[in-house]
């Protein structure tokens, strides 16, 4: 594994689309604010966002971009912030430290704190972040970066509030409503292992991509009885899902049938892609279980698997997500062109 998580706020705007990418969401629609480089960025609410398990991991590294507009002293209540966790309990957090003439970023080990940035971030301007966390009860250590310069690092500590090693959650955990004021955008999240995208990964934008036209095979059913397969799986990001009754769905009981679609321009990735992380909406139309692929589709027309089969297993629809770190024709790092020319899409495998 390398990367794991990423969220730019794009493509995933409503509730309920987050609610189903997310393993926890509790807030209402996001309070949507300026990018930090285009579209939007998610103002902070009292809210809790959680990823599924990532897996059980010794070091993992984030990255997110921050924008302050000015002091917030309802920051400084303690006990909320960014955090890595094990099984839903607290290892380590990271919270903001709001003065009167800028801010600094605090590392605590539940009420424990281990550092507080010795310099200090200006407000009304964006930041990007990034923290490592090798997470041990006794030889953990961690650094924080701040536009790509380190600003606070240490080693030999206790990173494990749980008493057990590792951590495998990434979470946003707030309690005060700042959402016209703070603003988070570009996150990602990764490990040090597998040779590629195993560490800091600099300042990263996050771009959303929807479906924009049906691609080279078109197997599964059209529910909605009109239009094409791409219109039923483009909902705008601020939209309900087509289900709730905007449109319709995509649906298939036929193992071996595809759906492939073209998908938007990735317009504002300039530079190395760092990985792709690939997000299909699914659930059952009657109780049981299906097994389906994610596909993706070369430009050079080379149709291959990504590697990883999900069970579907229940009516709740819900977001089943997969982060490929390297092109899977061919194990190549990614280009520009493969995700412009390229279709991503989805397989009835049993």
């Amino acid at each position: 594994m390398a990367g794991l998580w990423m969220e730019g706020f794009e493509v995933h705007q409503a509730s309920t689309q987050l609610a189903r990418k997310w393993a926890t969401w509790t807030a209402a629609n996001t309070a949507a604010g300026a990018g930090r480089v285009f579209g939007t960025s998610y103002g902070i609410l009292s809210a809790v966002a959680v990823t599924p398990s990532l897996g059980l991991k010794d070091t993992l590294v984030f990255g997110f971009g921050l924008r302050i507009a000015s002091q917030q002293t309802a920051l400084n209540s303690g006990a909320q912030g960014l955090y890595l966790e094990r099984g839903g309990t607290e290892q380590v957090h990271i919270e903001f430290v709001n003065n009167s003439g800028s801010f600094e970023i605090r590392l605590l080990r539940g009420a424990t704190t281990l550092a507080t940035t010795s310099s200090a971030f200006a407000y009304g301007v964006w930041h990007y972040f990034e923290v490592k966390v090798n997470v041990h009860t006794s030889t953990g250590s961690y650094e924080i970066r701040q536009n790509e310069s380190t600003v606070s690092s240490g080693s030999g500590l206790n990173t494990a509030n749980s008493g057990s090693n590792q951590a495998d959650i990434f979470a946003m955990r707030f309690t005060s409503n700042v959402s016209t004021t703070v603003l988070i955008d570009d996150i990602y999240v990764l490990d040090t292992t597998g040779g590629v995208n195993d560490d800091f990964r600099g300042d990263s934008i996050v771009q959303g991509l929807l479906p924009s036209s049906n691609g080279s095979t078109i197997q599964w059913t059209n529910d909605a009885g009109a239009g094409s397969n791409f219109e039923n799986v483009d909902d705008a990001a601020n939209a309900a899902p087509d289900e709730a009754g905007a449109g319709g769905t995509n649906s298939s009981d036929t193992n071996g049938q595809i759906d492939l679609y073209n998908m938007q321009d990735a317009t504002q990735v300039q530079g190395a892609v760092h990985f792709v992380q690939l997000g299909v909406q699914l659930g059952m139309s009657a109780a049981g279980s299906r097994n389906v692929k994610t596909k993706y589709r070369d430009p050079d027309t080379t149709v291959v698997d990504t590697g990883v089969t999900h069970n579907v297993n229940t009516t709740v629809f819900d977001e089943f997500t997969q982060v490929l770190d390297t092109n899977p024709n061919g194990s190549i790092p990614w280009d520009v062109s493969d995700i412009d020319g390229g279709q991503f899409g989805v397989e009835v495998t049993a």
